[in-house]
Parts: structure tokens; sequence; C-alpha cells
């Protein structure tokens, strides 16, 4: 469909660079003179929009001319043009349903340029209510739900995209579900927000947040076996997460004065994902003796090396003369321990964006569950 439309937006220009370049504006173009217009477009804006402003001195009333024309002053960042242009295309009496439709769509898209979000929200509406537009349109209406926070609209805008082309809006509904529980909790309705958070995992089995919010909320009720179970739920969603679920068992366990599933976690944990630095270093923690905890880091290591891994080897018995880090030592953990902290905590699958906090929508590329822990592995 974008295709189809970019076709028919362009199709005037090509037609107004063609009379532009000397051609006879009664005959008609071939296709070779079209698409020259058209790659003038691309390569000089400029002398297309000189070219189209001629052409709509002699008809200023064609309305697929100055819809655009005022595309282009939008892509050059002229937007108070582009305004007036589309808004006077829609002043026009007797325009016909496609280009009206056409003259919203665009219209919308200056307002949210505009910033104008209230706006384009109107105009986007309406430009939807065409068939030929429903979609681009909906598509343009989401990000506005996202960015005033309107998440109500925009679960039910993610729903009529889904059904309109097809395709999957599960794992942004589930973030839609979370940002609401998330208000719920901050109202202090821990009943509502779990039930939206449940609605959430129900959307997306996949969706990481749903398990860590509900072993969050469950954890500021008391409900530690509920806390648990949730946060268990974590590794088999997303391995990447262990170095965020971990410390969270840990703290509940302690809570609740369960040792042994703490344990017990660790254990289901080195089974099957027994050389991430998270698990490793998180069963070191529990060897008591410091020669065994310094034999268990050292084969740990020599498998898979680890920044954190090798600054808390450095911190055992053997690196120590009297209880004290040797000099040499606590220079050369100093020196690891700075360069760890320049090194990103976490990254965007979709962008690389490295921000030093959990984002759940990337504040780089603007896409939803795509932030994770960045690998600790030398």
């Amino acid at each position: 469909m974008l295709e189809s439309l970019a076709l028919w937006l362009l199709l005037p220009l090509g037609i107004a660079l063609g009379i532009a370049l000397g051609r006879n504006p009664r005959s008609v173009l071939s296709d070779s003179e079209m698409l020259a217009g058209l790659t003038l477009a691309q390569d000089n804006p400029d002398r297309a929009i000189a070219a189209l402003t001629k052409a709509i001195e002699r008809d200023p009333a064609a309305a697929e001319l100055n819809l655009t024309l005022g595309a282009l002053f939008r892509k050059r960042g002229e937007i108070d043009r582009a305004l007036r242009l589309h808004e006077n295309v829609l002043a026009q009496p007797e325009l016909k349903p496609d280009t009206r439709a056409l003259a919203l769509y665009e219209l919308g898209q200056d307002c949210v340029k505009a910033g104008l979000l209230d706006r384009a929200e109107e105009v986007l509406k309406k430009a939807a209510q065409h068939p030929a537009f429903d979609a681009l349109a909906y598509e343009q209406l989401l990000p506005i739900h996202e960015q005033i926070g309107d998440w109500q609209q925009a679960t039910q805008v993610a729903e009529r995209l889904e059904s309109l082309k097809g395709q999957s809006y599960a794992t942004v509904r589930a973030h839609y579900l979370l940002e609401l529980a998330d208000e719920c909790r901050q109202r202090d309705d821990a009943v509502q927000a779990i039930k939206l958070a449940l609605r959430a995992l129900d959307t997306d089995a996949h969706c990481v947040r749903a398990n860590l919010f509900l072993g969050h909320v469950y954890e500021s009720t008391q409900s530690w076996e509920e806390s648990l179970a949730a946060y268990a739920r974590v590794p088999a969603q997303d391995a990447r997460f262990l170095s965020e679920v971990i410390p969270a068992v840990e703290r509940v366990c302690i809570a609740n004065q369960q040792p042994q599933a703490l344990h017990d976690f660790l254990d289901h944990l080195e089974e099957h994902h027994g050389l991430d630095s998270a698990v490793w270093l998180a069963r070191a923690q529990l060897i008591g003796d410091g020669n065994a905890q310094a034999k268990y880091l050292a084969d740990k290591l020599a498998q898979k090396p680890s920044w954190r891994g090798l600054i808390q080897f450095l911190s055992l018995p053997p690196a120590q003369e009297a209880g004290v880090l040797s000099a040499p030592v606590q220079s050369f953990r100093d020196a690891l321990t700075k360069l760890l902290q320049r090194r990103p905590h976490y990254l965007c699958a979709h962008c690389g964006f490295t921000p030093s906090l959990l984002f759940w929508r990337c504040p780089s590329c603007k896409q939803w569950g795509t932030v994770a822990p960045a690998e600790d592995s030398l």
C-alpha cells in the first residue's frame, strides 16, 4: 500500500516536472519522461519544488499538485508552508473522497512534525475512515498515543492494525497493558496491577517484563511463593535477563528465610545456563571456603572469561596478604572495575543503542522489548 500511495502522490510531480523540462503540457508524457521527473524530485528537490510551483500557478486549484508540493515542503522541514497548502486543499469544495482522505493524511503528518498532536489525532482519525488510508493513518496514530501515554487508545489502535494488516502486535500490546499496570501500581492498586500484568502475559507469553513486574508486585505484598514463581519463569523466556532476575530471587529468599529455595534455583540455572557469569558468580557466593570458591571461579573463568568474574576472583584469599589485597592486585582490580564501568550495561538488539538503565522501550529507535542486559564476557 505504501508503494501505491507514493506513486499516487508523485504522479503529479512527474507530470509537473515533465512540463518544466520543456515538454508540451498538452501532450501525454512518455514513461521515460515521467521517470526523469521523478528522479529529479529525489536528486534535486529544489528544482522539483520550482517546477510544481509553476504548474500550480497555471492551475491553483489542482489538488494533487498542491498535496505533492506540501509533502515536499514537509520533507524539507518547511512545516508552515506544508500545513497551509494541505489546509487549502481541504477547504476546496466538492473534493473527491480519495483526494480528501489523502489531504487529511498529509495534513496529519504535517501536524505530527509540528508537534500538534491533538490536531494530528483528530485529522488522522478522519483519514482512517477511508479504506485506502485506514492502515496508514492508524500507523501514524500509534506513536502519537504512545507519546502522550494514552495506553488504552494505543491498545485499541494496535488491535485495529492487527486486523487490517494481518500481522501480530502482541509484543507492543503486552507492553501497553504493563504501562497501565504500572500506573495502577503507583496508585497502590496491586490487585488491578496484577490482573493487567497477567493479561499482558496471556497476550505475549515471551514478555519478560510481565514476569519481572509480577515478581516485584508480589514481593511488595509479601506474597513470596507467587513472587518466586514469577521470577522463576524469566530464564526460560530470555536467558539474557539472568543478571536481572537472580538478585531478585536472592532478595525474596532472604526476606522469606528460604535459603534452600535459592540453592535449588541456582542449581537449576547452572544445569541449563552454567556458563552465564550471572549464574556462577551467584553460586560462588554460596561457597563458604575461600580456596574452594577460588577453584570454582577459576574453572568457570577458563571456560568463559567474564569481567565481573575476574574482578571477583581477584578479591579472593589467594590474592590477599593477611586478609588485605596486595597493592599490585588491588591496582589491577581497580583498573578492571573502571573498565567495566565504561562498558555498556544494556544493549538494544534493534539499533545498537547502549543505555545505562533498562528501558522497555528503546529511547533511540522507539522499539518495544529490544533492550536487554549486555553480555559480560571478555
